[in-house]
């Protein structure tokens, strides 16, 4: 998927989505929080395009995926998923030394955040169990960005990275993942 596909794509979700709890609920800051981070990084996406930065673009698009997909995953937002996929075709050839080093940090950011998560809940909670979902997808994701950066792929290693990073970002977020390591390594 292209960067301006995925703009309409993630554009098309938001336009749909809304909180997943009442607005008097305990919740309902950690679900405007998740929306206000979704937003936030797709104006963060556009702005690094209107830049000529398509290698930060690609990342921030796929991390507000991450962050809504986790969101509306757990109910904390009502609506469809991202559906954006795979961003290809996004960098330029020119940009390809930034496009390497940032999908191989991004990997090995996500390996060392994944290390530093664990489930925040009572492991009798039902919650508990959301957040092991949570761990799961974005620890499922790691196989696949490192597969993508040692056969070149590098929009797909630096998408996939960042998506799964929104994941683990969003748990911290939610109160479902707790922080058992590095902190600087979490948007907290």
């Amino acid at each position: 998927m292209t960067l301006a596909a995925a703009f309409g794509t993630l554009d098309a979700a938001l336009a749909c989505v809304r909180a997943g709890v009442r607005e008097d609920a305990l919740l309902a800051p950690a679900a405007a929080d998740c929306l206000g981070m979704v937003r936030a990084y797709r104006a963060d996406a556009a702005a690094f395009a209107g830049r000529g930065d398509p290698v930060n673009a690609l990342a921030a698009v796929a991390y507000a995926c991450g962050w809504l997909d986790a969101a509306v995953a757990v109910g904390l937002l009502d609506g469809p998923g991202s559906r954006v996929g795979l961003l290809q075709g996004v960098v330029p050839g020119e940009d390809a030394p930034r496009l390497a080093e940032k999908a191989g940090r991004y990997a090995a950011m996500l390996a060392a955040a994944l290390e530093a998560s664990a489930p925040a809940p009572d492991p009798a909670s039902p919650a508990h169990a959301a957040a092991l979902s949570i761990l799961a997808v974005a620890g499922a994701l790691l196989a696949p960005s490192a597969r993508y950066l040692a056969c070149g792929d590098l929009e797909a290693s630096l998408s996939v990275s960042s998506y799964a990073y929104g994941w683990l970002d969003a748990g911290v977020r939610a109160g479902l993942v707790a922080i058992a390591g590095d902190r600087s390594l979490f948007a907290v």
